[in-house]
């Protein structure tokens, strides 16, 4: 087959795309960039200009996915007069919608090598994808519509309801369009850590 022409830098998001839809059909253990390099129509060697091996591509493929769902949840988080029930609905939404939509991808996020011992990249797209839920706290606290805190502690919290509905969506047990368990499910939430609900210890 011959080898495509690309423009500089597009082969590496080509790459990526691929990587991708492979993972949404084959989990990882269906990942190998020969395969990869097959299926986008390059020669084999050509991915290896972009991922030295396997994990460098799992690597790439995360952080992609922080970097998107960063700006998922920056959007989502927009300060715009709503009140905090409101934007952190809109958050669960746009988290719920994300996961649902990939969730290979989500899988792939959480595993304990980028909760943990993950390289620096991923450290730096991880925390900034998350930067958007923790400005929402911090404005909420400010705002006395939550209670003071650490502000990681609260947001753990708030993750673990989000991706809790999001297992629970993506395992068929609840409709992730259907709005009225999200919100209730946010408005359960914060009737523990608003105002006196939410005690330090």
């Amino acid at each position: 087959m011959p080898e495509r022409r690309y423009h500089h830098g597009n082969l590496r998001a080509a790459l990526l795309a691929q990587a991708e839809a492979t993972l949404r059909v084959s989990g990882v253990d269906g990942l190998s960039l020969r395969e990869l390099a097959r299926d986008v129509g390059v020669s084999y060697g050509s991915p290896r200009r972009h991922f030295e091996d396997k994990a460098a591509l799992l690597d790439a493929l995360v952080e992609a996915g922080f970097q998107r769902l960063g700006a998922e949840l920056a959007r989502a988080a927009e300060p715009d007069g709503r009140d905090f029930a409101d934007m952190l609905t809109a958050v669960a939404v746009s988290y719920i919608g994300f996961a649902t939509a990939s969730p290979a991808l989500v899988d792939l996020m959480s595993r304990s090598r980028y909760l943990a011992q993950a390289p620096e990249a991923l450290v730096r797209a991880r925390e900034a994808s998350f930067a958007p839920v923790r400005g929402l706290v911090e404005r909420g606290q400010a705002s006395g519509e939550l209670a003071p805190g650490e502000v990681r502690r609260i947001g753990t919290l708030i993750f673990a309801t989000l991706h809790g509905l999001a297992t629970l969506a993506n395992n068929g047990m609840i409709d992730p369009l259907d709005d009225h368990v999200i919100s209730d499910s946010i408005h359960s939430l914060l009737t523990g850590i608003a105002g006196s609900g939410f005690h330090q210890r």
